[in-house]
């Protein structure tokens, strides 16, 4: 296991892997005596350790409790962004306690191993430093800061007003209620006249429901035209003609059944009713209602809770066939609630959104405009992404005047550098962020690290959420479920969607350019993404950062020891611009070796398509790492200490073609969820079986016993989903191979069994020591054919796999035969 050009390593890993002794008193390794007393650990009881921990909590509370208030005084801000930080190193500081208290007992059979393979004394010293506790003076500082600084923070606690009773709750945007009175017509509504047609035949088609009422679900993003379509379909004169009453409700975020029942009274009575009773509201809904034939809109719903909507329209019952209930919504779940036929309305074409920008710079229709600022406009309605209501706002901004030297500057400066889009686009996008959970709005704003048009990867962003512990604990759930839950959840808010592009894959979904500006709006300082060479210089202090690789950008020009000093940093990523990037890049960003470990409190790491060789060994002292992608890069080892990262969930090595083994002791990485592997042949050590967590894990390569990974080694790893790539099969026997279990597998949806090919069957096979006891020739006989029947037969899957390929097979036996699976439990077998 020793690397033979390894260099000293004494203050890096002094420093590195293993910070502080914990509860115990004892004092550090001999090995350090050398360092003097700066090496001496510090020590935390458990009474200070509980004290911290009830800090911390306090801390969550507040900060849960300030994001439902609206808090618009500056200082209150401020203070709030200082509580933030301090509760970011609360939970720093009792992960390295944590880590520390682990540390030795988990490390001991590493350590042996490392000082068995070491050759000479300087390896062993050096590995005796790697598997000291580090100094401790540092901890107990960081402890104390902590202290000191949340008796100073708390002092001006008064001002914040979280304190029961005190602060206001977050008000609903008053600039979303529609003139809903007297509804518009669809003069001027471009681009949407065969959505007009389309809700008007809804609207008057007879119910499916099994009720005398349809109902009608209209959902889109916010700014889509949801509202300004449903006034135009009301106000056609078919539409019209067709019902004896019109009436219309906004209903809003702030859902109360008895207060949407009033309003539901007072639009249908032209007075507000003067109780509160709900079974008398009813009762006035039916005296009115009854045996006519009504058009009920209610506009803007949010509330998902089938109960309420039952109750809401349960009186409608009342109405005369052929009555209509339109919903607006920009809640999928909401929509799919009140009728699983959901009308999806889409943005406008490119084409369509200029004309309505147009319509609102130059009122006057007969004003003749030069074609260069008419291909300025195009550009700029562009950048609208299809919202009408941007198009507007847009127009508003260039309707100030048609010179070509203001409307260049609106193009420039983009849409959110105007007062128009900061007054009427922003506030009705962040309502939708507004009514967002705590834990979504981490997530959603942790999305302003990606460029626009970025095609977000499903799997990744839940792995990338759950690293920077944005998911909050659920009963028995995992992680990834809840995170999973998560994005559904944004998914369903219209905040993402699929991705247009067939061939990406599933899984695969894109947001919207406003969407994108708005998750930048609302991440403040927290996140910073870098696009450009001239803006590597960071003023502010981000504690999560991305640097975007352009292709028309050189090496010269990215300067990344700008990021250096920035040591509380959560997150640094390294971004492909496009799907296709990150196929084929040619490795031109340079990484410093030195940069990645000056980021102590970094959660996840990507280096993904950089030219990085190899990790340096003194990542073992990212001890809060838990995601770690180095996809697409010329990358040949791993350190062994990466093998002390404990909190490490995810390590990602795909098209990592130069790679050919893992550590060792990659089987003490117990957190460990997913390990994507290169390719096929690599060598997999023994102890992968201990990682029981783990749910994705793409190859499994059977190797050469006592070192290699055994297939028994699957037994234990029953969390596995997705695809399984099993190969080696070769030198297995039946009984060997139903040591596997992998009928108990329940979350494999796809798996390939492979078998060498032809032309390495002349290889010899080896005992345990690796001495050769035969060779098998390419020609086998009915024994060897028969033995791999029985291997085939033993690894049996469970009966609801989607698919099974099996590669480099040439014996007798078919799975689709009686007795193994039942033909009709598969959906595609490839040999």
């Amino acid at each position: 296991m020793a690397d033979k050009g390894e260099k000293p390593i004494i203050h890096t890993l002094r420093d590195a892997l293993l910070h502080f002794a914990v509860k115990s008193k004892k004092l550090a390794s001999p090995l350090l005596e050398p360092f003097g007393r700066a090496s001496e650990p510090a020590t935390v009881d458990d009474d200070e350790l509980t004290a911290l921990r009830s800090k911390l909590l306090r801390i969550r509370a507040t900060l849960r409790d300030a994001e439902s208030l609206s808090v618009t005084d500056r200082s209150v801000q401020l203070w709030l962004a200082e509580l933030g930080d301090l509760e970011h190193r609360a939970e720093d500081v009792l992960e390295e306690l944590e880590y520390e208290s682990r540390r030795s007992a988990q490390l001991e059979e590493l350590k042996l191993d490392l000082l068995r393979a070491a050759k000479t004394g300087k390896r062993r010293r050096e590995v005796g430093l790697l598997f000291a506790a580090a100094p401790g003076r540092r901890l107990r500082r960081k402890i104390d800061g902590i202290w000191a600084r949340y008796e100073e923070v708390a002092s001006d606690r008064r001002k914040l007003r979280l304190r029961p009773g005190d602060g206001a709750p977050r008000p609903a945007a008053s600039a979303l209620v529609p003139s809903s009175a007297q509804p518009r017509g669809c003069g001027g509504l471009h681009g949407r006249e065969r959505d007009a047609e389309r809700v008007a035949a809804l609207v008057r088609a007879p119910p499916d429901n099994g009720r005398g009422y349809a109902v009608v679900p209209i959902v889109g993003m916010a700014g889509v035209g949801k509202t300004a379509l449903v006034q135009c379909v009301c106000n056609m004169a078919d539409v019209r003609s067709h019902f004896h009453m019109t009436f219309w409700i906004w209903v809003s975020q702030e859902f109360d059944v008895v207060g949407v029942t009033r309003k539901i009274v007072e639009a249908i009575t032209r007075s507000r009713p003067d109780c509160d009773e709900l079974s008398t509201l009813h009762e006035l809904i039916v005296e009115h209602l009854a045996g006519k034939r009504c058009l009920i809109v209610l506009d803007d719903v949010w509330d998902d809770n089938p109960s309420h909507w039952d109750c809401i329209t349960a009186p409608l019952s009342c109405c005369a066939a052929g009555s209509t209930v339109i919903v607006t919504t920009r809640s999928k779940k909401v929509a799919k609630m009140v009728n699983p036929k959901v009308y999806h309305l889409k943005c406008l074409s490119d084409d369509d959104c200029w004309l309505v920008c147009r319509r609102r710079a130059l009122p006057n229709s007969n004003t003749n405009i030069k074609q260069e600022l008419v291909e300025i406009g195009k550009q700029i309605s562009k950048k609208c992404g299809g919202l009408p209501l941007a198009g507007e706002a847009a127009g508003s901004a260039l309707s100030n005047s048609i010179s070509w030297e203001h409307w260049k500057e609106v193009l420039e400066n983009g849409l959110w550098a105007g007062s128009e889009a900061k007054n009427l686009v922003l506030p009705v996008l962040k309502v939708s962020y507004d009514h967002l959970s705590s834990p979504l709005k981490r997530c959603f704003a942790f999305c302003s690290l990606f460029p626009k048009g970025f095609v977000f990867d499903k799997d990744v962003l839940v792995q990338l959420w759950t690293a920077q512990g944005f998911v909050d604990a659920e009963g028995d759930c995992s992680p990834e479920v809840i995170a999973n839950g998560y994005f559904k959840g944004l998914v369903s808010r219209c905040f993402f969607h699929p991705s247009p592009a067939q061939c990406i894959g599933e899984g695969k979904f894109v947001m919207h350019d406003l969407y994108q500006e708005l998750a930048q709006f609302v991440s403040g300082n927290e996140c910073k993404m870098i696009q450009h060479p001239y803006s590597m210089k960071i003023d502010e202090s981000p504690r999560h950062l991305s640097f975007v690789d352009e292709e028309s950008y050189s090496v010269e020009e990215m300067h990344l020891n700008a990021f250096r000093g920035h040591h509380d940093l959560r997150t640094f990523l390294f971004i492909a611009r496009t799907e296709q990037n990150q196929e084929k890049m040619t490795f031109r960003t340079k990484i410093p070796s030195e940069l990645i470990t000056d980021f102590e409190c970094l959660r996840a790491l990507d280096l993904s398509n950089t030219n990085i060789m190899e990790l340096p060994k003194s990542i073992g002292s990212l001890i809060h790492l838990r995601y770690l992608a180095l996809d697409n890069t010329t990358i040949k080892t791993l350190p062994d200490s990466i093998c002390a990262l404990f909190h490490l969930e995810t390590i990602k090595l795909n098209n990592c073609s130069s790679l050919t083994q893992l550590p060792q002791g990659i089987k003490l990485l117990l957190n460990l969820r997913c390990l994507e592997i290169p390719h096929s042949n690599i060598q997999m050590p023994s102890g992968i079986g201990e990682l029981t967590r783990l749910q994705r894990l793409p190859f499994f390569a059977i190797g050469n016993e006592p070192a290699g990974c055994g297939i028994e080694e699957l037994n234990e790893l029953v969390n596995l989903r997705g695809h399984l790539h099993i190969t080696g099969l070769n030198n297995l026997d039946g009984a060997k191979a139903a040591t596997a279990n992998l009928w108990n597998k329940l979350g494999i949806q796809k798996l390939t069994l492979e078998w060498s090919e032809l032309t390495n069957f002349n290889k010899p096979l080896c005992d345990p020591q690796g001495n050769a006891v035969g060779g098998i020739s390419d020609r086998q006989g009915p024994g060897f054919s028969a033995a791999k029947d029985q291997v085939l037969k033993c690894l049996k899957p469970h009966s609801d796999l989607e698919e099974l390929s099996i590669k480099h097979y040439n014996g007798s036996f078919s799975p689709t035969w009686s007795g193994w699976l039942p033909l009709d439990s598969w959906a595609q077998i490839l040999w």
